[in-house]
Protein backbone atom coordinates (compact mmCIF):
# COMPACT_ATOMS: atom_id res chain seq x y z
CA UNK A 1 0.00 0.00 0.00
CA UNK A 2 1.55 3.27 -1.30
CA UNK A 3 1.75 6.29 0.96
CA UNK A 4 -1.15 8.21 -0.29
CA UNK A 5 -3.09 4.60 -0.62
CA UNK A 6 -2.37 4.51 3.27
CA UNK A 7 -2.95 8.41 4.67
CA UNK A 8 -6.41 8.17 2.52
CA UNK A 9 -7.21 4.68 4.00
CA UNK A 10 -5.79 5.75 7.58
CA UNK A 11 -8.39 9.50 7.06
CA UNK A 12 -11.29 8.35 4.64
CA UNK A 13 -13.40 9.78 6.90
CA UNK A 14 -14.38 12.16 10.08
CA UNK A 15 -13.94 8.73 12.24
CA UNK A 16 -11.68 9.67 15.58
CA UNK A 17 -10.23 6.48 14.10
CA UNK A 18 -7.35 6.07 11.35
CA UNK A 19 -6.02 2.59 10.60
CA UNK A 20 -2.90 1.83 10.43
CA UNK A 21 -1.46 -0.96 7.51
CA UNK A 22 1.03 -3.73 7.97
CA UNK A 23 3.25 -2.98 5.42
CA UNK A 24 4.46 0.19 6.85
CA UNK A 25 6.50 -1.63 9.90
CA UNK A 26 9.80 -0.53 11.45
CA UNK A 27 11.14 -3.40 13.68
CA UNK A 28 7.87 -4.32 16.23
CA UNK A 29 6.63 -0.62 15.94
CA UNK A 30 5.00 1.15 13.37
CA UNK A 31 6.93 3.94 10.64
CA UNK A 32 6.58 6.53 12.72
CA UNK A 33 6.47 9.15 9.67
CA UNK A 34 3.53 7.27 8.75
CA UNK A 35 2.09 8.46 12.69
CA UNK A 36 2.80 11.71 12.83
CA UNK A 37 1.64 12.19 9.05
CA UNK A 38 -1.73 10.74 9.76
CA UNK A 39 -2.51 12.43 12.86
CA UNK A 40 -1.68 15.26 11.21
CA UNK A 41 -3.92 14.47 8.23
CA UNK A 42 -6.51 14.48 11.26
CA UNK A 43 -6.34 18.14 11.82
CA UNK A 44 -9.25 19.68 9.46
CA UNK A 45 -8.59 22.65 7.36
CA UNK A 46 -11.39 24.48 8.66
CA UNK A 47 -10.13 23.82 12.40
CA UNK A 48 -7.37 25.79 11.41
CA UNK A 49 -8.90 28.12 9.82
CA UNK A 50 -6.06 27.85 6.23
CA UNK A 51 -3.48 29.16 8.80
CA UNK A 52 0.25 27.69 7.51
CA UNK A 53 1.80 24.56 9.62
CA UNK A 54 4.92 26.59 11.28
CA UNK A 55 6.14 23.97 13.62
CA UNK A 56 5.25 20.43 14.87
CA UNK A 57 6.49 18.68 18.56
CA UNK A 58 5.94 15.02 18.12
CA UNK A 59 6.65 13.08 21.54
CA UNK A 60 6.50 9.05 20.69
CA UNK A 61 5.22 7.14 24.05
CA UNK A 62 4.75 3.52 22.91
CA UNK A 63 5.27 1.86 19.74
CA UNK A 64 2.15 1.90 17.32
CA UNK A 65 0.37 -1.77 16.24
CA UNK A 66 -1.16 -2.45 12.93
CA UNK A 67 -4.67 -2.02 13.29
CA UNK A 68 -6.99 1.10 14.82
CA UNK A 69 -5.85 4.03 16.27
CA UNK A 70 -7.67 6.40 18.47
CA UNK A 71 -7.08 9.67 17.66
CA UNK A 72 -8.16 13.17 19.93
CA UNK A 73 -7.94 16.62 18.86
CA UNK A 74 -7.67 19.85 20.75
CA UNK A 75 -7.49 22.96 20.26
CA UNK A 76 -5.21 24.46 22.93
CA UNK A 77 -5.48 28.42 21.43
CA UNK A 78 -6.28 30.34 19.32
CA UNK A 79 -5.35 33.60 18.92
CA UNK A 80 -5.18 36.23 15.94
CA UNK A 81 -2.76 35.07 13.86
CA UNK A 82 -1.61 31.56 15.44
CA UNK A 83 -3.06 28.81 16.43
CA UNK A 84 -2.05 25.50 18.80
CA UNK A 85 -3.52 22.11 18.95
CA UNK A 86 -2.65 19.02 20.50
CA UNK A 87 -3.42 15.87 18.45
CA UNK A 88 -2.91 12.48 20.23
CA UNK A 89 -3.36 8.99 19.29
CA UNK A 90 -4.02 6.16 21.59
CA UNK A 91 -3.92 1.93 21.31
CA UNK A 92 -6.04 -0.06 24.32
CA UNK A 93 -5.99 3.21 26.56
CA UNK A 94 -2.52 3.68 26.00
CA UNK A 95 -1.10 7.07 24.85
CA UNK A 96 1.34 6.17 21.57
CA UNK A 97 1.93 9.33 20.27
CA UNK A 98 1.10 13.14 20.85
CA UNK A 99 1.59 15.49 18.58
CA UNK A 100 1.54 19.70 19.36
CA UNK A 101 1.29 21.45 15.83
CA UNK A 102 1.21 25.22 15.26
CA UNK A 103 -0.09 27.10 12.56
CA UNK A 104 -0.15 30.52 11.82
CA UNK A 105 -1.02 33.51 9.07
CA UNK A 106 2.00 35.11 7.49
CA UNK A 107 3.10 38.68 8.94
CA UNK A 108 5.02 41.79 7.27
CA UNK A 109 8.70 41.83 8.28
CA UNK A 110 11.43 44.00 7.38
CA UNK A 111 13.81 40.82 7.45
CA UNK A 112 13.85 37.89 5.12
CA UNK A 113 17.11 35.87 5.74
CA UNK A 114 16.68 32.72 3.21
CA UNK A 115 17.72 29.26 4.21
CA UNK A 116 21.05 28.05 3.35
CA UNK A 117 21.01 26.34 0.34
CA UNK A 118 22.01 22.41 0.26
CA UNK A 119 25.14 20.68 -0.24
CA UNK A 120 26.97 19.61 -3.37
CA UNK A 121 26.09 16.23 -4.06
CA UNK A 122 26.32 14.01 -6.68
CA UNK A 123 23.05 13.95 -9.21
CA UNK A 124 20.85 11.06 -7.75
CA UNK A 125 21.57 9.20 -11.01
CA UNK A 126 25.28 8.89 -10.33
CA UNK A 127 24.87 7.15 -7.20
CA UNK A 128 23.55 3.42 -6.75
CA UNK A 129 20.17 3.15 -5.25
CA UNK A 130 19.77 1.81 -1.56
CA UNK A 131 18.24 -1.45 -2.19
CA UNK A 132 15.21 -2.96 -0.34
CA UNK A 133 16.17 -6.48 1.27
CA UNK A 134 12.85 -7.96 3.21
CA UNK A 135 13.69 -9.34 6.66
CA UNK A 136 16.88 -6.69 6.29
CA UNK A 137 15.71 -3.24 6.07
CA UNK A 138 12.62 -2.05 7.31
CA UNK A 139 9.06 -3.01 5.64
CA UNK A 140 8.45 0.63 5.53
CA UNK A 141 11.72 1.45 3.21
CA UNK A 142 10.06 -0.44 0.28
CA UNK A 143 8.15 2.73 -0.76
CA UNK A 144 10.78 5.36 -0.97
CA UNK A 145 14.53 5.63 -2.98
CA UNK A 146 16.99 6.11 -1.15
CA UNK A 147 20.29 7.13 -3.49
CA UNK A 148 23.34 7.87 -0.57
CA UNK A 149 25.94 10.35 -1.39
CA UNK A 150 27.04 11.36 2.10
CA UNK A 151 28.29 9.37 4.92
CA UNK A 152 28.48 5.51 5.54
CA UNK A 153 25.38 3.03 5.33
CA UNK A 154 23.84 1.92 8.64
CA UNK A 155 26.66 -0.35 10.43
CA UNK A 156 29.14 -0.43 8.41
CA UNK A 157 31.42 1.53 10.92
CA UNK A 158 32.59 4.00 8.35
CA UNK A 159 30.58 6.98 8.84
CA UNK A 160 30.84 10.53 10.24
CA UNK A 161 29.15 13.04 12.05
CA UNK A 162 27.01 13.96 8.81
CA UNK A 163 24.73 11.78 6.23
CA UNK A 164 22.45 12.18 3.62
CA UNK A 165 21.60 11.79 -0.03
CA UNK A 166 18.52 11.60 -2.09
CA UNK A 167 15.37 10.41 -1.38
CA UNK A 168 11.60 10.58 -3.17
CA UNK A 169 8.42 8.54 -2.64
CA UNK A 170 7.75 5.69 -4.72
CA UNK A 171 4.59 6.91 -6.03
CA UNK A 172 3.04 6.59 -9.70
CA UNK A 173 0.77 9.36 -9.48
CA UNK A 174 2.38 12.88 -9.30
CA UNK A 175 0.71 15.62 -7.47
CA UNK A 176 1.43 18.47 -5.32
CA UNK A 177 3.40 17.68 -2.19
CA UNK A 178 1.35 17.79 1.03
CA UNK A 179 3.02 18.40 4.76
CA UNK A 180 2.09 14.48 6.06
CA UNK A 181 4.66 13.42 2.74
CA UNK A 182 7.29 16.00 4.08
CA UNK A 183 7.31 14.62 7.17
CA UNK A 184 7.09 11.06 5.67
CA UNK A 185 10.39 11.85 3.45
CA UNK A 186 12.22 13.82 6.36
CA UNK A 187 11.66 10.40 8.81
CA UNK A 188 12.14 7.92 6.33
CA UNK A 189 16.06 8.07 6.65
CA UNK A 190 17.72 5.60 9.64
CA UNK A 191 19.12 7.74 12.39
CA UNK A 192 22.74 9.04 11.51
CA UNK A 193 24.20 7.49 14.32
CA UNK A 194 23.80 4.02 12.98
CA UNK A 195 26.68 4.30 10.52
CA UNK A 196 29.00 4.31 13.10
CA UNK A 197 28.36 1.24 14.70
CA UNK A 198 29.63 -1.73 13.40
CA UNK A 199 27.05 -4.40 14.11
CA UNK A 200 22.92 -3.90 13.87
CA UNK A 201 21.40 -1.78 16.85
CA UNK A 202 18.38 -0.78 17.77
CA UNK A 203 16.99 2.63 17.94
CA UNK A 204 13.96 4.71 19.03
CA UNK A 205 12.98 7.96 18.54
CA UNK A 206 11.84 9.64 21.97
CA UNK A 207 10.96 13.24 20.97
CA UNK A 208 10.98 15.06 17.10
CA UNK A 209 10.59 18.96 16.39
CA UNK A 210 10.20 19.82 12.80
CA UNK A 211 9.48 23.66 11.84
CA UNK A 212 8.00 24.26 8.08
CA UNK A 213 9.77 27.03 6.43
CA UNK A 214 8.41 26.32 3.17
CA UNK A 215 6.32 23.95 1.61
CA UNK A 216 6.27 24.29 -2.59
CA UNK A 217 3.50 24.14 -4.68
CA UNK A 218 5.35 23.30 -7.90
CA UNK A 219 6.64 20.23 -6.38
CA UNK A 220 6.04 16.20 -5.66
CA UNK A 221 6.49 13.43 -3.14
CA UNK A 222 7.69 11.75 -5.94
CA UNK A 223 10.60 14.54 -7.37
CA UNK A 224 13.98 14.28 -5.84
CA UNK A 225 14.50 16.00 -2.05
CA UNK A 226 17.84 16.55 -0.52
CA UNK A 227 18.58 15.06 2.60
CA UNK A 228 20.97 16.37 5.41
CA UNK A 229 21.81 15.15 8.35
CA UNK A 230 24.38 16.41 11.40
CA UNK A 231 24.69 14.56 15.20
CA UNK A 232 24.85 16.98 17.20
CA UNK A 233 26.19 14.95 20.33
CA UNK A 234 25.79 11.42 20.57
CA UNK A 235 26.28 9.62 24.55
CA UNK A 236 25.00 7.25 26.85
CA UNK A 237 22.30 5.84 24.73
CA UNK A 238 21.09 9.51 23.49
CA UNK A 239 21.82 10.48 20.04
CA UNK A 240 20.59 14.23 19.71
CA UNK A 241 20.27 14.76 15.48
CA UNK A 242 19.54 17.78 13.40
CA UNK A 243 18.39 17.45 9.70
CA UNK A 244 17.52 19.28 6.61
CA UNK A 245 15.33 19.01 3.32
CA UNK A 246 15.40 20.89 0.18
CA UNK A 247 13.25 20.85 -2.55
CA UNK A 248 14.04 20.12 -6.26
CA UNK A 249 14.72 24.04 -6.68
CA UNK A 250 17.27 23.91 -3.84
CA UNK A 251 15.12 26.01 -1.62
CA UNK A 252 15.71 24.71 2.24
CA UNK A 253 11.91 23.54 3.13
CA UNK A 254 11.89 21.55 6.49
CA UNK A 255 13.95 21.70 9.71
CA UNK A 256 14.13 18.88 12.20
CA UNK A 257 15.49 17.79 15.17
CA UNK A 258 15.24 14.08 17.10
CA UNK A 259 16.06 12.51 20.36
CA UNK A 260 16.92 8.78 19.93
CA UNK A 261 17.51 6.36 22.14
CA UNK A 262 20.01 4.04 21.22
CA UNK A 263 20.03 0.14 22.66
CA UNK A 264 23.46 -1.67 21.44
Amino acid sequence: MSFFHAINAACSSHSPVVNIPEQWGQGRATFGGLVVAALYSKIAPEITKHREIRSLLASFVAPVAPGELHVAVEVLREGKGAMQLQVTGSQNNQVCTTVLASFGFDRESTVDIKGNPPPTFKGPDEVQEFPFIRGLTPDFTQFFDYRYTLGGLPFMGKGQRDMGGWIKLREEKQEPISVAALLALLDAWPPAVFSLFKKPVSGSSLTWAISFVNTPVDCGPNDWWQYQADIQTSANGYSHIDARLWDKNKNLTVISRQTVSIFE
